[in-house]
């Protein structure tokens, strides 16, 4: 196979994949504790409650998106929550996943479960989160956290349309957002 044929077929399932992320649907919803495993337990309901919420729930508040990207880089979008993968980022196509919550608890607030699981980038890849319309809108202190038995700060940016805070991480994990004042996490319109 000549170089430039790959080069092609490469390109055809880039657009592919790319065509198919914007267009996942929310498929079956995730069950409580699904996929935890005891390196990576989830975040409680105590916990979830320190977190954003939406001030206007989104019309899916459960389920998942998947969406395959390999070396070039790709995006999966899913009611307002979006991973952006660099090229170079990994070495072989993979699924890239977005899970809700399923109880309707965790789904009244900003929260994710960003997969694939056990795997270090090798560029940082961004993840973002619904921003307007949560109670975390126009919140000068506002951060996205990850779970590490406990809620871990990692900055960010709030992008340019203010549709999304986002920020960049090496692995994945179940991720939301909340309010940090003073490197403190406080409970945001819980």
């Amino acid at each position: 196979m000549s170089v430039k044929f790959r080069n092609v077929l490469l390109a055809a399932a880039a657009t592919m994949v790319s065509l198919t992320a914007g267009c996942t649907d929310g498929g079956t919803p995730v069950s409580p504790g699904a996929g935890a495993s005891p390196a990576s337990p989830r975040a409680s309901a105590t916990a979830i409650a320190q977190l954003a919420r939406f001030r206007e729930k989104p019309i899916s508040v459960t389920g998942w998106a998947k969406a395959w990207i390999g070396p070039w880089g790709g995006r999966l979008d899913f009611v307002g929550f979006s991973v952006i993968v660099p090229p170079g980022a990994v070495s072989r196509v993979t699924m890239f996943t977005i899970k809700l919550p399923a109880d309707v608890q965790g789904g009244d607030h900003v929260v994710a479960e960003f997969g694939p699981h056990n795997m270090a980038f090798a560029k940082p890849v961004t993840i973002g989160f619904p921003y307007r319309g949560t109670t975390l809108e126009d919140d000068p202190n506002g951060t996205v956290v990850w779970w590490n038995n406990g809620w871990v700060p990692m900055g960010g940016t709030v992008s340019a349309d203010s549709s999304q805070i986002l920020t960049e991480t090496p692995h994945f994990s179940e991720y939301g957002t909340t309010s940090s004042r003073g490197g403190v996490i406080t409970a945001s319109g819980g």
